[in-house]
């Protein structure tokens, strides 16, 4: 098994800590392997990052890829320079309330909303962590239990709501089908 995630969204989401949680849970707390390459944008204010995950059972041999199986997105300019790279049957999350899917039939697109779902749980901040929660449930690759260890590893603050957030993201999975 390998997954190829590309998270990308505009500076200050958390999209670099997202996949740094991603590959802390593969790597220390599920026995598997996981790279991580990022980008941004040269912008100093108001610019994009992208964190390239690979996660897999085997060693990766080259983390670098142009077609992920799983694209996440949340603002539309970054899901705008990045839909048409998703492998055909991939899957697409977006989040439902700054982006505005286009039509693209042979990959599945799913959308959540993370900002709201993490103002009602009291922390803007923590939309990553429902999009964690999210993608975990969803995909299934990595056991809930290593991801919570991650988060408790690597984020700074106000780790109760963020954990309270990736389990409003595994709520808002429940029951979806792919």
């Amino acid at each position: 098994m390998e997954v190829k995630l590309r998270i990308i969204g505009a500076g200050g989401h958390g999209i670099l800590l997202a996949g740094n949680i991603i590959g802390t849970a593969a790597t220390v707390y599920s026995n598997k392997y996981a790279t991580m390459v990022i980008a941004y944008s040269p912008a100093q204010r108001g610019g994009w990052s992208r964190a390239d995950v690979v996660v897999s059972d085997e060693p990766v041999d080259f983390p670098i890829f142009d077609n992920p199986d799983v694209l996440v997105a949340t603002t539309q300019e970054t899901y705008d320079l990045e839909i048409a790279s998703v492998r055909s049957g991939g899957l697409v999350v977006y989040e439902e309330d700054t982006v505005k899917p286009t039509s693209r039939g042979d990959v599945t697109q799913l959308g959540i909303p993370a900002f709201r779902t993490a103002i009602k749980v009291g922390f803007r901040m923590s939309a990553n962590m429902v999009i964690l929660g999210f993608l975990t449930e969803l995909l299934k690759i990595l056991p809930h239990e290593s991801m919570k260890s991650a988060i408790r590893a690597r984020v700074k603050r106000r780790v109760d709501v963020n954990l309270q957030a990736y389990d409003e993201g595994v709520r808002l999975a429940k029951g979806v089908q792919l």
